[in-house]
């Protein structure tokens, strides 16, 4: 069996780098600096995205879950994280893209919402914008795992921006504060219930920070990857349990696949898209375990309707025709610094005196080593909402909400 402890490693930095602060993660005489803006054809929100089946009108409200993949302002706003990612992190207030993102524009999210006709979201921790439209309860570096687990198994990092990490519960609490003081205030448990049924569930990546978290550690990967699964099932029955109807679940990325980890592992460890081996069995070991726990529910639910979104397998359709989707670097950082293949230097990140911005970021799939371009977030968005890249399609999703 393949070495685990590639993957642990590989996303072990991942988060380490989001939480160091400067004087750690940078040498003291470095100075955090904003990537270049960008080009204005990445500033132009609207329109970007045109569904083949027309999804405007079909839901008034988007609420999301998740963790930087989806994250659009909240580990922000949180406080800790600001002093670092200041140099890596986007904010696009002035077209019509408000929050922070880790990446250089819209992600996978912003797609969806603006398919649906519908504003971007906002984040729970900045709601003094509209949030008519939805919540975004994202949280960049949480885990599926509770906050106690850690405690209890006295796991703490404290290079890691929190030394015990914000899980899903984080936001369940956020999202049932939002529902009582908000959403649902003076009206009754039933009308609530009601208004859900015009609303999408969006949960995004969750369960690949609990393998950095657990690095080093002595519990076993098949036991973390049953725990993970489990808890993000427990995730989407509460959604199910308090009303939600509709619920897309996002399966994890290829970790493999990213400039990060392909620079810290040897050229044998590869599978057949140029990525790490090892990295990606586990990850692949949970995106099954996952379907077949989704399945499960099915049945427990069998009235709502429960989309898988295969992340995975929209990421290997892009990497097995980057001339299709006009993509030339597909494991090089478009930001970053470094000799070599993958423009990545753990010395020199993002945003750091010394690092540097590719001319034209929509040639690239990675945007700092660690997360995606806006691109490759468009590309991902147009399989996963039109190809067919979720189980059952997002067609069928809309075709069941709309009566069609």
């Amino acid at each position: 069996m393949m070495n685990s402890k590639f993957l642990f490693l590989h996303v072990a930095i991942f988060i380490a780098i989001l939480s160091f602060t400067p004087t750690s993660a940078h040498n003291k005489s470095r100075k955090s600096i904003a990537p270049s803006a960008p080009t204005s054809s990445q500033a132009d929100y609207k329109g970007s995205f045109s569904a083949q089946v027309n999804f405007k009108g079909s839901f008034s409200k988007v609420y999301a879950f998740g963790d930087s993949y989806t994250d659009t302002g909240n580990a922000y706003h949180l406080g800790a994280l600001k002093t670092f990612v200041k140099g890596i992190i986007t904010h696009n207030s002035t077209n019509n893209l408000p929050g922070y993102r880790l990446s250089n524009g819209r992600l996978v999210i912003d797609y969806l919402c603006d398919a649906l006709a519908l504003p971007p979201l906002t984040p729970f921790k900045d709601l003094s914008t509209n949030s008519s439209a939805g919540v975004n309860f994202a949280i960049a570096g949480s885990t599926a795992l509770s906050s106690d687990f850690f405690i209890n198994h006295k796991i703490a990092h404290s290079l890691m921006w929190k030394a015990i990490p914000e899980s899903f519960q984080t936001q369940i609490d956020w999202f049932h504060k939002f529902i009582q003081d908000t959403e649902c205030k003076g009206t009754s448990l039933s009308e609530c219930k009601i208004d859900f049924d015009n609303s999408l569930f969006w949960i995004g990546e969750m369960g690949g920070n609990d393998y950095a978290r657990l690095y080093g550690s002595t519990v076993a990967v098949r036991f973390l990857t049953e725990l993970a699964v489990n808890h993000v099932c427990k995730l989407v029955t509460t959604m199910l349990e308090t009303g939600a109807k509709y619920i897309v679940v996002q399966g994890l990325p290829p970790a493999g696949c990213l400039p990060l980890n392909l620079a810290l592992h040897p050229l044998h460890d590869r599978d057949a898209m140029g990525c790490s081996a090892s990295a990606n069995a586990i990850i692949q070991a949970h995106n099954e375990l996952l379907q077949k726990k989704l399945d499960e529910i099915r049945r427990q639910f069998s009235g709502c309707m429960i989309v898988y979104a295969d992340y995975w397998g929209a990421f290997h359709k892009i990497l097995s025709n980057l001339k299709q989707f006009h993509f030339e670097e597909p494991f090089k950082a478009c930001c970053g610094a470094g000799e070599g293949p993958f423009n990545f230097d753990l010395h020199c990140l993002c945003g750091a005196t010394g690092s540097s911005t590719c001319a034209d970021p929509s040639k690239f799939i990675s945007w700092d080593g660690i997360h995606l371009t806006e691109a490759m977030h468009r590309h991902l968005a147009e399989l996963l909402f039109n190809q067919g890249y979720c189980k059952p399609s997002f067609q069928d999703l809309i075709k069941m909400k709309t009566g069609t």
